[in-house]
């Protein structure tokens, strides 16, 4: 009974994919939650300072029965580690929604037919800023990551460690090379962040600024 109750006081994990553990390098992540307006996000060596964030932009036009309404964020920072060249990231998150209050009906979520929920620009050792844009699909999340060294897939992940029960929202979001898992970002409690062992530096902190910048995804994430 003692290690029942001992697991059970465990914070809740993301679930992380079959071989990746074993290679990987994790860190938790302090500014994420509890959130402070323009607080840096830190995990690990990599810092998200110089932060800038946009107050919360929304209207709504009344549409008959329902509202058509639209949220808009800007977000920026600059992700730094030692000895690395810097990262400049510029986001702005949206969200569409249809629908009323609770007294006038069921409010549908529209952000999937309008087009990125998240597009940012990320600018590395003052290269060409290089796009990343994350959607909505359903329930969950895609999207895709511009680098110097390709592509990466960006989607959501809804499991839980040592559970088969899923969530209704992401608990994060896993970063892929081909089908390869490089990179994973843990939004349950304070978060954690996760990389691929094998990732050179200057890649690593990279991706650690794609990171942070979906960790910056919170209040659009749970809508």
């Amino acid at each position: 009974m003692l290690s029942l109750g001992l697991a059970a006081c465990v914070p809740a994990q993301m679930r992380i994919p079959d071989g990746f553990a074993g290679q990987a390098d994790s860190f938790e992540v302090s500014g994420h939650s509890p959130r402070r307006f323009n607080e840096p996000v830190r995990f690990g060596p990599y810092s998200a300072l110089e932060m800038r964030e946009g107050s919360t932009f929304a209207w709504a036009i009344p549409l008959g029965v329902a509202d058509l309404g639209r949220r808009s964020r800007p977000f920026a920072f600059t992700l730094v580690a030692r000895e690395q060249a810097p990262v400049e990231v510029q986001c702005r998150a949206r969200t569409w929604t249809f629908g009323g209050d609770s007294d006038r009906g069921v409010e549908l979520d529209l952000t999937a037919l309008a087009g990125p929920m998240l597009a940012c620009g990320l600018r590395f050792d003052d290269g060409a800023a290089l796009p990343l844009e994350l959607a909505r699909d359903g329930t969950g999340f895609h999207g895709r990551l511009a680098s110097p060294w390709g592509v990466y897939t960006l989607r959501g992940v809804h499991g839980f460690a040592g559970s088969s029960i899923p969530s209704s929202v992401a608990n994060g979001f896993e970063v892929l090379r081909g089908q390869r898992s490089v990179a994973l970002v843990d939004r349950l409690n304070a978060g954690r962040v996760h990389f691929d062992g094998r990732l050179a530096a200057d890649e690593r902190v990279y991706l650690a600024a794609a990171a942070a910048a979906l960790l910056m995804l919170d209040e659009e994430v749970e809508l």
